[in-house]
């Protein structure tokens, strides 16, 4: 009998592949010997690599395609992708994105059983089209994680944790060792300043006050991590330090995952590398404004997120017609937090 063939589409971002890990781990449970391949936009690739579990990472380059629709080697790349998608001939297809370029990959895969979001659901209503057994909206508002759960649930699978298994290649691992070696680091608070949208982003200087405190009064290192363009962040974080400094690690992402793994607590925002820490375990403190923490918060049961209820929360905008107010929240705040987070136990996932 030929095993099952199953297909997970989720392009990206970051937080949103790592959101949907646990439908992969509900599938790869419920039918164990089944082909799982999962499509993803190429830049993203990296980090389903580092996911055990996945027999094949389908590639696409939608961004240049946006970017240079008039190229003819931007489409090359997304014709061949789509032929591949149909000579694997998949039986189940579950798009967990819910925009109308994935909802129209599940139809060109010619898959008979094409899952997906109601129109309340989907990021685009069109999407909704695409798909012949859709997900409707719960009563309640759900994590986003448990909304990809419950799709799986659509095919056949079963229940699975929140948490997810990544493998850092040992490269990688062996570069964090070091560094934590040479610094004499254990124990430490990780804290990162970015974010995708800048009306995700908390002060930078609060992020310095916050750091000062930790270290002050806490006896606790902080590490503060930025990816390429963030440097700035750390510089104001530093200037508004009295005492020393935290350290500045500047990492490859796949090397946040043994970096967290260590650490005592990660603060942040609604962002990639949160939601990394969130999936392996580490304890967290999420930063939090235009976006739901119920929604798109951290999945640790002790887990705490911080944020402020307005009249305009929680629209998901990337811009701010006014000033961001959301976002001021003032350093003790999440330093109580941080204290009662240290305090409590892991725990389990929400």
């Amino acid at each position: 009998m030929t095993p099952l063939r199953i297909l997970v589409i989720r392009l990206s971002s970051l937080g949103d592949i790592l959101h949907a890990l646990p439908a992969l781990g509900s599938l790869r449970a419920s039918f164990p010997d089944a082909r799982i391949d999962w499509a993803a936009e190429e830049r993203m690739s990296f980090l389903l690599r580092a996911v055990p579990g996945i027999d094949q990472v389908l590639t696409l380059d939608t961004r240049t395609v946006r970017r240079r629709p008039w190229a003819p080697s931007a489409w090359l790349g997304l014709i061949q992708a789509v032929r591949l998608l149909r000579r694997n001939r998949y039986d189940v297809v579950i798009d967990l994105q819910g925009l109308i370029k994935t909802g129209l990959l599940c139809l060109l895969s010619g898959a008979r059983l094409r899952i997906g979001f109601s129109r309340a659901l989907v990021k685009e209503a069109p999407a909704a089209w695409f798909y012949t057994r859709k997900l409707p909206k719960p009563d309640q508002e759900l994590h986003v994680a448990r909304l990809n759960l419950l799709a799986t649930k659509l095919a056949g699978g079963r229940a699975a944790p929140l948490q997810s298994p990544l493998e850092c290649p040992p490269a990688d691992c062996a570069a964090v060792d070091a560094l934590l070696g040479a610094e004499r680091l254990s124990g430490y608070v990780v804290l990162n300043p970015g974010g995708g949208w800048y009306t995700k982003v908390w002060s930078a200087a609060r992020f310095g006050e916050l750091a000062e405190r930790i270290q002050r009064e806490l006896g606790l290192a902080v590490v503060v991590t930025t990816g390429p363009g963030e440097e700035e962040l750390y510089r104001e974080i530093a200037r508004a330090c009295t005492g020393p400094p935290p350290r500045h690690f500047q990492l490859p992402f796949l090397q946040l995952i043994p970096l967290c793994r260590r650490a005592r607590l990660f603060v942040g925002g609604d962002t990639g590398p949160l939601h990394l820490a969130s999936a392996l375990g580490t304890p967290v403190v999420g930063i939090y404004g235009p976006t739901s923490p119920a929604r798109n918060g951290p999945i640790g049961r002790a887990d705490l997120t911080v944020f402020h209820r307005l009249p305009c929360s929680f629209c998901y905008g990337r811009t701010c017609p006014t000033k961001n107010e959301c976002m001021d929240i003032p350093v003790a705040e999440v330093f109580d937090a941080v204290v009662r987070r240290l305090g409590a136990p892991a725990g389990d996932v929400r």
